[in-house]
């Protein structure tokens, strides 16, 4: 519409200014006429670029912005995450600390060093993007000897990493140990076996499925590792269920 108005105004403003006032004989409409659609098209072509370019620009701000938003929240989640771990690990360590002082005083000892070891990498690396491989697996084997304190050989890992290399979120292999062992029942006869291996870049982490009766669950866990990694390495960590096992793919980094 605003191409068409400025074809008409142009014409009648050129034939007034051009063929009247001017009073010139030899004006051709047909020239004019078409002289007047050139400078429109030029004008347009113009229009349209610029419009396109302020639009491509402000359209980057926009998702520049957006992806700024999203990770604030994802860091936001990770430290509400984060706050309502610690209680929730110290409530369950002091009252299988408590069970030992009754049972197995002889093992209080390693039990707390243990807990230390664990609560200190809670502290240390809890806030972090990343730690290194071999860090998290340490961490790891230190969690699951407090697991053994409170469940006994009712769950045993398997582990068959040997390259390290790498990069993870922290807690991310813990938080997949814990998420079995919450969902799948274990026993001295008949453990669940955890097995974590690494396949190229990929921790793969595996249980047989032995589900309890009921667990009260949010998935927040899982809901927060996939977050972390889309919006911070635009990498996805994958979480399966067949029929006799559940699977987490969780992708290592290595640029940081």
């Amino acid at each position: 519409m605003s191409f068409l108005l400025f074809v008409i105004a142009g014409v009648i403003i050129d034939y007034v200014l051009l063929g009247i006032v001017m009073n010139n004989n030899e004006y051709d409409f047909m020239i004019r006429f078409i002289n007047t659609m050139s400078v429109a098209f030029i004008l347009v072509d113009i229009f349209a670029l610029t419009s396109a370019f302020l639009y491509f620009r402000q359209s980057q701000k926009t998702t520049l912005e957006l992806e700024q938003t999203e990770k604030e929240k994802a860091t936001l989640q990770s430290q509400m995450l984060q706050k309502n771990l610690e209680p929730h690990f110290l409530f369950n360590n002091l009252s299988v600390l408590s069970g030992l002082a009754r049972k197995k005083p002889e093992q209080i000892e390693s039990f707390i060093d243990d807990f230390s070891d664990v609560y200190r990498y809670y502290l240390k690396h809890g806030k972090k993007q990343l730690v290194e491989l071999k860090d998290e697996l340490s961490f790891l084997k230190n969690y699951m000897n407090l697991m053994e304190k409170r469940f006994g050989n009712a769950y045993q890992i398997e582990n068959s990493i040997e390259n390290t290399n790498g990069f993870i979120i922290p807690c991310s292999l813990q938080l997949c140990i814990e998420n079995a062992i919450k969902h799948n029942k274990g026993s001295e006869k008949k453990p669940l076996l955890i097995s974590l291996s690494r396949k190229e870049d990929t921790i793969v982490i595996k249980n047989k499925l032995n589900k309890v009766d009921f667990t009260l669950g949010t998935g927040t866990g899982n809901d927060y590792l996939k977050r972390q990694y889309q919006i911070n390495f635009n990498k996805a960590v994958i979480f399966t269920e067949t029929d006799t096992e559940f699977i987490a793919e969780i992708p290592l980094i290595f640029e940081i």
